[in-house]
C-alpha cells in the first residue's frame, strides 16, 4: 500500500502522542511512588494536625477561663447576697427608700432611766413583738433595768415628752458610720439618712449617755404614752462648746448635724 506525504504524516503524529501518554503514565507511577513525595505529604498532613490539636486547646483554654469568670461572678453574687450591715434610724420608724436598703424591724429607743447610777451608757432599739426569756431567770428589784425613751425639745412634728421610734435597717453596702458634725457623706459613700446629734443628759444634773444621730424629720411612737412625762432615756439637742474645740471652724452654741453613710 502506497502512503501520500500527508498520510505519513498523520501516521507519525500519533505514533509520537501515543508514546507520550506512555512516559506521562510511567512518570506519573513514578511520582506516587517517590517517598520523598509521601513524606512531604505526610508532614504536610502532620503539620495540619498539629494546628487543628492547638486550635482545639485554645479553645478549651478559653473555656476554662471563661468558666473561672463565671465562677468568680457567681461566688461574687453570692458574697453580696450574704454580707452588708445594719445601722439604727433614731427617730423614725421606716428605712431610707434608697436601693439595697430595707427594713428589718421598727421599735423603741431604749435605755435605762436617765438619772440612775446603774444605767447602761448604750440605747438599744427594742421590736414591737418581744419574745419571753428563757424560763427560770430570777427578777429582783435592784438588777438591770430598761426604760423608753422620750424627747426633750419641740421640733417640727414632735413635742416635749413625745415617745422615740426606731428602725433597724439593712443595707447590701459593706460598712455604715455615722459622722458628726457632717450631714454630706465622703465621696462615693452613699448617704441614708442625715439630721442632728443628741446626747442622753441634761449637762448640769443628769448623767449623759452616748451621742446618737436623730433624722432631721423626725417622728413620735404612736404606741404606748404620748406627751406623758415618763422620762426614762431623754434625747437632748448637743451643741458645741468653744474652747477645747476650735472656733472656727465651730461656732459657740451651735446645735451639731449628723449623717449616716454606708460604703
Amino acid at each position: 500500500m502506497e502512503f501520500d506525504l500527508y498520510t505519513f504524516f498523520i501516521f507519525y503524529l500519533l505514533m509520537i502522542y501515543s508514546n507520550g501518554k506512555k512516559v506521562h503514565s510511567q512518570q506519573k507511577r513514578i511520582l506516587l511512588n517517590d517517598p520523598d513525595l509521601i513524606n512531604s505529604r505526610l508532614e504536610a498532613m502532620e503539620r495540619e494536625l498539629q494546628a487543628v490539636r492547638s486550635d482545639l486547646t485554645d479553645t478549651k483554654t478559653e473555656t476554662q477561663v471563661l468558666k473561672h469568670l463565671v465562677d468568680s461572678q457567681t461566688t461574687e453574687l453570692r458574697r453580696l447576697k450574704t454580707s452588708g450591715t445594719t445601722y439604727i434610724r433614731w427617730g423614725r420608724k421606716s428605712c431610707p427608700a434608697l436601693n439595697g436598703t430595707s427594713l428589718l424591724y421598727s421599735g423603741f429607743a431604749a435605755s435605762g432611766f436617765y438619772d440612775a447610777k446603774a444605767a447602761s451608757t448604750n440605747t438599744l432599739c427594742l421590736p414591737h413583738d418581744p419574745d419571753t426569756a428563757p424560763v427560770g431567770l430570777p427578777v429582783y428589784a435592784d438588777y438591770g433595768r430598761i426604760y423608753g425613751s422620750e424627747y426633750e425639745f419641740n421640733f417640727k412634728n414632735i413635742a416635749l415628752n413625745d415617745d422615740v421610734p426606731c428602725a433597724v435597717c439593712y443595707t447590701t453596702q459593706a460598712v455604715s458610720i455615722m459622722i458628726p458634725a457632717k450631714t454630706s457623706c465622703p465621696s462615693s459613700w452613699t448617704k441614708q439618712y442625715a439630721g442632728f446629734l443628741t446626747s442622753g443628759g441634761y449637762y448640769s444634773d443628769q448623767y449623759g449617755n452616748e451621742y446618737l444621730c436623730v433624722d432631721g424629720d423626725p417622728e413620735y411612737m404612736t404606741d404606748g404614752a404620748r406627751r406623758h412625762n415618763e422620762n426614762g432615756r431623754l434625747f437632748y439637742p448637743v451643741h458645741s462648746v468653744c474652747g477645747s474645740l476650735p472656733c472656727p471652724p465651730y461656732k459657740d452654741s451651735q446645735n451639731l448635724g449628723c449623717v449616716v453613710c454606708t460604703n
